[in-house]
C-alpha cells in the first residue's frame, strides 16, 4: 500500500501539469486553411431542424461568374472554389431567416447570411426581408466534376425549422 501512494502522487502531478490541452485536428486543420486563403466553412445551420412542407422563398444569384442559375442552368469550371450567392427568407413569418444553407447533392453547407439586401427589401415592400442575403465559398475539390443539385435551405425565423428551394442543377466541366 506504501508502495501505491508514491506512484499515485506521481500520477497525480503528471495530470495536474497538463495544463495546455491538445490541439485539436478540426482547430488545426482550420488554422492552415485560414493561412492558405482557403475558405472556411461554418457548419450548416439546418442539422436536426423540422423540414417544412413550404417552399424557401429564395433566388440563386450566382454560382461562381454564372449568373441567374434559375434560368440559365449553370456551368463552371471545376477544381477551384466554388462561390454561392443570393438570398432567402421565411415564407411563413415573412422575415428574414435565422440561418441559410446551401445543400450540394444532399450535403449541407453554412453560408454567411444575413446581409443586407435593398433590392430584395424593396421588391417585397419591407423591411423585415432586408437582411435575407447569403453567400459561401466552398474550397477546391468540394464539388466536383458533373452534374450536380443544389437546393437553398432557409431556416425559419424562429430557428426551429427549415424551408428548402425547388431543386437547381448545374454543371462542373
Amino acid at each position: 500500500m506504501k508502495a501505491a501512494l508514491p506512484l499515485a502522487a506521481l500520477l497525480l502531478l503528471a495530470v495536474g501539469a497538463c495544463d495546455k490541452p491538445k490541439p485539436r485536428p478540426a482547430a488545426a486543420a482550420a488554422s492552415v486553411a485560414a493561412e492558405a486563403g482557403a475558405p472556411i466553412l461554418s457548419p450548416p445551420a439546418s442539422i436536426g431542424l423540422v423540414r417544412r412542407p413550404e417552399m424557401a422563398v429564395f433566388s440563386l444569384d450566382m454560382i461562381n461568374a454564372a449568373a441567374d442559375p434559375l434560368n440559365n442552368p449553370a456551368t463552371i469550371k471545376a477544381g477551384g472554389p466554388t462561390t454561392f450567392s443570393g438570398f432567402g427568407f421565411d415564407p411563413v413569418a415573412k422575415t428574414a431567416p435565422k440561418a441559410i444553407d446551401i445543400v450540394i447533392d444532399d450535403v449541407p453547407y453554412g453560408t454567411s447570411c444575413c446581409h443586407e439586401r435593398q433590392d430584395v427589401s424593396g421588391f417585397y415592400e419591407t423591411d423585415a426581408v432586408l437582411m435575407s442575403g447569403f453567400r459561401v465559398s466552398l474550397p477546391a475539390g468540394v464539388v466536383k466534376k458533373g452534374a450536380h443539385k443544389v437546393v437553398v435551405r432557409v431556416v425559419s425565423a424562429d430557428g426551429r425549422s427549415s424551408f428548402d428551394s425547388a431543386i437547381l442543377g448545374f454543371k462542373a466541366e
